[in-house]
């Protein structure tokens, strides 16, 4: 039975890719910045690392003993995520200081979570970090799997919230397409990649939705009676400059949320579940 160590097992696609991997026989451990988080993986594992994964010294030779390392980590694109790491400190650092780890445990296999077309959005932080750690990955000699896709459901919960209170917009014109995918879906995608040689997998939902459809199923199923409303991409890209004074890493969010509206951003139809039956789940819960 192979040892596989999951990095970034307590977010919405780490729990899934922690499920799937204990179903597919995997010897699963998983690392959590501290205990108080191991309750929500207890019933899919008993086996944890408690570590900081911003404090380089607690990622000494964690991951001696393991075959395969899987990494979802990366901070949240959320607006009501304000930690005061940014995306460079996660989804660059974090993840190179694991990966010198995993080259000097001699880990053969590292799966890594990365972005849709990531490399033509260099200018944008949250891109430019995806990719260069990518690149790292490719050139360290680990034998890789990097999974792309367009974006997950679970980044789409927020808005659950927002249409409640009336406050769902479009951004713009809203006819830019996209296709995301169930964070399930995408997490057999990682698992499954384990067997595969340096590959580069482009994964996208089933269905492709115009950012407008995606706000509509939301306030639909949520709370029919209220309206989407509107905000002029202008509007939206005039608050930039002065965020990006102030508030930089809530800066980088908006940045990258403007350039998702402007442009399609359709991968390969590869998940199953549709978007309307995951807000119908969500919903209930």
């Amino acid at each position: 039975m192979k040892k596989l160590l999951l990095f970034g097992a307590t977010g919405n696609l780490g729990k899934e890719v922690a499920k799937t991997a204990k179903q597919q026989g995997y010897d699963l451990t998983v690392v959590v910045r501290n205990k108080s988080k191991t309750g929500q993986l207890t019933s899919i594992t008993d086996r944890f690392i408690v570590a900081d994964i911003t404090k380089r010294n607690q990622l000494t030779d964690i991951c001696n003993g393991f075959d395969i390392v899987i990494s979802t980590l990366g901070k949240s694109v959320s607006p009501n995520e304000t930690s005061r790491q940014s995306f460079n400190d996660i989804d660059l650092i974090a993840n190179s200081n694991i990966l010198e780890e995993a080259k000097k445990s001699g880990v053969k296999k590292f799966v890594y979570v990365s972005a849709f077309h990531c490399e033509k959005y260099l200018h944008l932080e949250y891109f430019r970090v995806h990719h260069e750690f990518s690149e790292r990955l490719k050139a360290s000699g680990v034998n890789y799997s990097i999974i792309k896709p367009p974006a997950m459901f679970s980044a789409f919960l927020d808005m659950i919230e927002m249409a409640k209170r009336g406050l769902l917009s479009n951004i713009g014109k809203g006819d830019k397409r996209t296709n995301p995918i169930y964070e399930g879906d995408l997490a057999n995608e990682c698992v499954n990649s384990i067997k595969d040689d340096n590959v580069t997998k482009e994964i996208g939902g089933r269905s492709i939705y115009t950012r407008r459809q995606l706000n509509k199923i939301i306030q639909e199923e949520v709370c029919p009676e209220k309206n989407v409303k509107n905000i002029p991409l202008w509007l939206f890209k005039f608050s930039l400059p002065v965020l990006k004074v102030i508030k930089k890493n809530m800066y980088d969010k908006f940045a990258f949320f403007a350039a998702v509206m402007q442009e399609d951003t359709i991968a390969p139809q590869v998940g199953q579940m549709k978007f309307e039956d995951y807000i119908k789940m969500k919903r209930k819960i």
